[in-house]
């Protein structure tokens, strides 16, 4: 009676196993980071997997060094028989049949990796990461989940998550800005770390236009939470949506945040948010694999378009009216509620633009916007910093401003210069001036 029961489930999985949300588009075209080209892993380096603390164990004889949860991919598949409250990794038809006693085709790839991550992001500044925003709609996401670089298959050893440097482990400060909307095809979120990331890159990020018709892509992510993987070979297929496109990217679950590349010059054109579904039963193997279309067939994986994140969308324009001190286009701009201390690989502000450019008015309308005296660039150069570059006759006006809202005058940048050291470097008489009249220390100038 009970095989009986079970090819009858066998049978209905495998006549209903269409679906969707991601795949295999052609040939799989999946790499290690190992095996990518140097441009590649260069573009990984600044990738990132989003692993939950429980999938982590620190052994106080290895200070420095973490052990990710070695569970492997087959072996959560299966765990779907008796066990509740797992990660979402399989669609429900996949999962019936891994109840009836299906598991993945004999040589199924990268099924015997551990997969401890849940999603995906990419660096865009010092300490701010990108990801999809059903990533962050996780409970629990800033308390549990870290971001992890460096995820990936050891070429000697062929494990991945031994030994992870605690120091490629950061914390969620706080989520700045995110939105996840069906009906106008949103998905994005902007995650602040609990620390700048100092031994990476930042990615170039696309912030104007739209990519171009046919623009061959690559995605670097953590396919089914596995170790990051690299996926070229693929090209835009859809491209008339205002806020995301399509591709043939070779994703999975996992793929969620991952960054979606210009495969020839590297700027990330997008976010890999969803798909069709990854992983079908195989009727006639009578196992489980990853699906497969045709490079021009199926739904395609869509990629949230950066400039949909309305931070990216307005930058150049904020900044520039910042500096030049456009009045009418600050407000402009600002009356969107976005983030006004959004930044992107030189870490610079609004705020800091309008300092440059000696603009009090623009300067006291961002701080009364909640704009961050004390924000310092990838430089960590902070608005005072710039200020004491600026030979402008008007910045004692801008340092009133500033040290009104309480900046800083003792900060000191990446060179361990405060404001004052910076205006005496560059004999900014005016500048040494003011930041004394201030209240700027002296002696910190001359040690």
């Amino acid at each position: 009676m009970k095989k009986t029961v079970q090819l009858v489930v066998l049978t209905s999985v495998f006549v209903a196993s269409g679906a969707q949300a991601r795949v295999i588009y052609g040939e799989d075209h999946r790499k290690e980071v190992f095996e990518a080209t140097p441009f590649q892993q260069k573009l990984a380096k600044s990738a990132a997997s989003m692993v939950s603390e429980n999938e982590m164990t620190r052994d106080a004889s290895k200070p420095g060094l973490v052990q990710f949860t070695q569970r492997t991919l087959r072996e959560w598949l299966e765990a779907s028989v008796n066990e509740k409250g797992r990660k979402e990794l399989f669609s429900p038809k996949v999962e019936e049949a891994a109840k009836a006693g299906i598991t993945f085709c004999e040589g199924e790839r990268f099924t015997e990796q551990p997969n401890p991550s849940m999603c995906s992001g990419f660096l865009i500044a010092p300490d701010l990461i990108v990801t999809a925003g059903h990533c962050v709609e996780i409970p629990s996401f800033c308390s549990e989940y870290r971001w992890v670089f460096d995820f990936q298959v050891d070429e000697a050893t062929k494990k991945a998550g031994v030994d992870v440097k605690e120091e490629n482990i950061y914390k969620c400060k706080r989520v700045v800005s995110n939105a996840l909307s069906t009906s106008l095809g949103l998905d994005y979120a902007v995650v602040q770390l609990d620390r700048k990331v100092n031994d990476r890159e930042p990615l170039e990020i696309r912030n104007d236009d739209l990519v171009a018709n046919e623009q061959a892509l690559l995605v670097i992510g953590s396919p089914s939470g596995l170790p990051l993987k690299v996926a070229a070979g693929a090209n835009v297929r859809k491209n008339s949506h205002p806020f995301y496109f399509s591709a043939n990217l070779d994703t999975f679950q996992g793929n969620s945040g991952s960054a979606v590349f210009n495969a020839v010059n590297g700027t990330v054109e997008g976010i890999l948010v969803r798909g069709e579904d990854d992983f079908e039963p195989n009727q006639l193997k009578m196992c489980i694999e990853a699906k497969k279309c045709a490079n021009d067939t199926c739904r395609g994986e869509d990629i949230t378009r950066l400039t949909a994140i309305p931070e990216v969308g307005v930058q150049r324009a904020l900044n520039k009216a910042a500096l030049a001190g456009d009045m009418v286009n600050l407000e402009r701009i600002l009356k969107l509620n976005i983030w006004v201390d959004f930044y992107t690989k030189d870490g610079e502000s609004a705020l800091m633009k309008a300092v440059q450019g000696g603009k009090k008015a623009a300067v006291d309308l961002l701080i009364a916007k909640g704009a961050d005296v004390n924000l310092q660039d990838a430089a960590g150069n902070s608005p005072l910093h710039h200020l004491a570059k600026n030979l402008n006759n008007k910045i004692e006006d801008v340092l009133t401003s500033l040290v009104a809202a309480k900046a800083n005058l003792e900060a000191k940048n990446n060179a361990g210069e405060t404001p004052l050291m910076v205006a005496t470097r560059l004999k900014n008489v005016a500048g040494v001036k003011i930041l004394i009249k201030a209240g700027a220390s002296m002696v910190a100038s001359q040690n």
